[in-house]
């Protein structure tokens, strides 16, 4: 046999052996099996999402506080020693009576304002251990090594309370508290793009461990919240922990931004909810967290922010 016909002859073999294997693989029992397990050794693995058991942040109704959230982490049952309530001011010099601080106000919002004030909220917890570990493990913080002195340590956080000012034809609140308002309800149409609603509060105050990674914490929180890592880090170099944990994160976050108002470094997050706030920007100044959320165009927020001034009682009264 020349060279020249074995050539031929082997490719036909090759053929008639790869359509043999092909029919057993699909017509028979036994060929089928073996395919699957060819193809399962080289199929790759789906990636499993950080499953982190936070209870604040389940269900249509969690309160999405980020410190409910770092709570969760910490311990099974959380002592709430004082919680807030939404109460409304007849006009700002209430509402500074009722918060113990005058709020600052923007400016270049002429129209008539609405003021309600939350008061302070405390809870005190001890820290299990155990927990938090576990809680470091299922975030792929697995070279964290929590210290044994942390097990039945106590945390206490006391948030100051807040006053929030509405302009605009903002949504009602309809038996629901402003802050889930804002971070879960949309509005019930779509005539508010004047609506801007601004949250102003101290920084919350923390006992806890020096051993107790607060900072570290609070990254897990946000990812929880549904931030990626690179939007948590960014996030955190905008807000400290302390202000971090006076806020209620969106819901719906589909796009930030970080920019700065008045010199203070600051995040502008698109919020773009359907039919709800369209934006949320949060920032710092003079010990206080501020978050300005509003309905319209989020090309406004940062001149908005910057207008706003620590006005007397008298002109608070609008």
């Amino acid at each position: 046999m020349t060279r020249s016909n074995a050539a031929p002859r082997v490719r036909w073999w090759f053929a008639i052996v790869f359509i043999a294997l092909v029919l057993w693989t699909t017509a028979t029992a036994s060929g089928r099996t073996v395919r699957y397990h060819v193809f399962s050794a080289l199929r790759i693995a789906r990636p499993e999402a950080v499953s982190v058991n936070v209870p604040a942040f389940s269900g249509p109704t969690g309160s999405r506080r980020l410190q409910d959230a770092i709570a969760g982490m910490l311990a099974a049952k959380v002592n709430i020693t004082r919680e807030s309530t939404d109460t409304s001011a007849a006009d700002g010099a209430a509402a500074a009576r009722l918060a113990g601080f005058t709020p600052a106000l923007p400016t270049v919002r002429t129209d008539r304002a609405t003021f309600a004030v939350q008061t302070s909220r405390a809870m005190t917890l001890t820290v299990s251990r155990a927990q938090l570990q576990t809680i470091m493990t299922e975030a792929g913080q697995t070279g964290v090594d929590v210290p044994a002195s942390l097990d039945g340590a106590l945390l206490t956080i006391t948030t100051p309370a807040a006053v929030t000012v509405r302009y605009g034809h903002c949504p009602t609140l309809e038996g629901q508290t402003l802050t889930n308002q804002i971070a879960q309800r949309p509005p019930p149409d779509v005539q508010i793009a004047d609506c801007v609603i601004l949250e102003q509060r101290p920084v919350v105050a923390v006992q806890a461990p020096s051993s107790l990674d607060m900072a570290r914490l609070t990254g897990i929180a946000l990812e929880v919240a549904g931030m990626s890592p690179n939007q948590a880090a960014d996030f955190q170099r905008v807000l400290p922990w302390q202000a971090a944990l006076a806020l209620t994160m969106p819901r719906f976050m589909r796009a930030y931004d970080t920019t700065s108002v008045n010199g203070a470094p600051a995040m502008l997050i698109n919020t773009a909810g359907r039919r709800g706030p369209t934006y949320e920007l949060l920032w710092t100044a003079g010990g206080r967290a501020y978050a300005l959320t509003g309905y319209g165009n989020s090309a406004d927020a940062v001149g908005i922010a910057a207008s706003i001034r620590a006005i007397n009682n008298a002109a608070g009264q609008r």
